[in-house]
């Protein structure tokens, strides 16, 4: 401790980290605030007064936001895990003073929000407490549930649940925007046409572009990629519109007024699954299942 308090002095703070972690996610300071109902100021001085403690950038700085610095990127999961340890705390806190602790979901960015609104009004009608959600990509979440710092995951369904349960929770129509200017026209398209056109894709943290090669791999067309890559589903879009690539997402990650194409496979609509994972060994396990049985409903 000693060591510690010789190196830093006592001037890292969680608040510190908690404003790095959303920085992280949004790319945005200004975004980054917002979500944590602070003033871009304070968020801003605060992360700079945690780069002059450690000695290090953690963000390089544009004008069109912030990207992590590949320093920043090595110390970025114990962050996580720093805040993850203190939430944890927190919510054992809870428990211990709360009949009725909250719930603590991990949602996907993929996931439509109809869908978190079916979680929250059923843990009402049912009275199972309160849902607090952390929204973050495939393996920090699936850290986060194995470390018990989440109770259950909503995420896509394209990977093993090993050695947790799992429960589908619905699906969603794929939808498919051609190229530049030519805009779809609503109408449905088979995706054997798709191994003929370029399609943009994000980074696979959020388990989307695992699940389209697996949709090429298991109809034996080949996967043409764009050379770059996106890292949101409003970047894809607006790529996508500027002719760089087709773009193939969830229906309701596209804007209202974007003319996609519903995707067939051989006449029949293609789907994403969603599905609520969790540690079935866990003292929240029967609240979980309560919860997906009152969703259900």
């Amino acid at each position: 401790m000693g060591a510690i308090k010789k190196m830093y002095g006592e001037s890292i703070t969680v608040v510190q980290l908690a404003y790095v972690r959303a920085a992280a996610h949004f790319g945005s300071f200004s975004q980054a605030a917002l979500s944590l109902g602070v003033t871009q100021p304070a968020l801003s001085v605060g992360i700079a007064t945690l780069e002059r403690t450690i000695g290090t950038q953690l963000f390089d700085r544009s004008p069109s936001g912030v990207a992590v610095t590949t320093l920043g990127r090595t110390i970025l999961p114990h962050v996580l895990h720093m805040l993850g340890s203190v939430e944890s705390i927190a919510h054992e806190i809870a428990s211990a003073r709360d009949s009725a602790p909250p719930l603590r979901v991990g949602v996907s960015p993929l996931l439509a929000s109809s869908l978190i609104g079916r979680a929250l009004e059923a843990a009402s009608r049912e009275q199972l407490g309160a849902l607090v959600l952390r929204e973050d990509n495939m393996v920090p979440l699936r850290e986060a549930l194995a470390q018990r710092e989440l109770d259950v995951l909503f995420i896509p369904s394209v990977a093993p649940a090993g050695q947790f349960a799992n429960r589908v929770l619905e699906s969603e129509a794929l939808h498919y925007l051609p190229s530049g200017a030519a805009r779809g026209n609503g109408e449905a398209i088979e995706f054997s046409t798709l191994a003929a056109q370029a399609l943009v894709l994000v980074g696979d943290a959020c388990g989307l572009t695992t699940f389209t090669e697996a949709l090429f791999t298991e109809s034996n067309r080949p996967l043409s990629r764009y050379a770059g890559e996106a890292d949101s589903y409003r970047t894809l879009q607006k790529w996508g519109e500027l002719g760089l690539g087709g773009v193939l997402l969830p229906r309701s990650q596209f804007s209202p007024d974007a003319r996609s194409q519903p995707v067939l496979r051989e006449g029949t609509p293609l789907l994403i699954s969603y599905e609520a994972v969790w540690n079935p060994h866990s003292p929240r396990s029967s609240t979980v299942v309560s919860l997906l049985d009152a969703m259900s409903d």
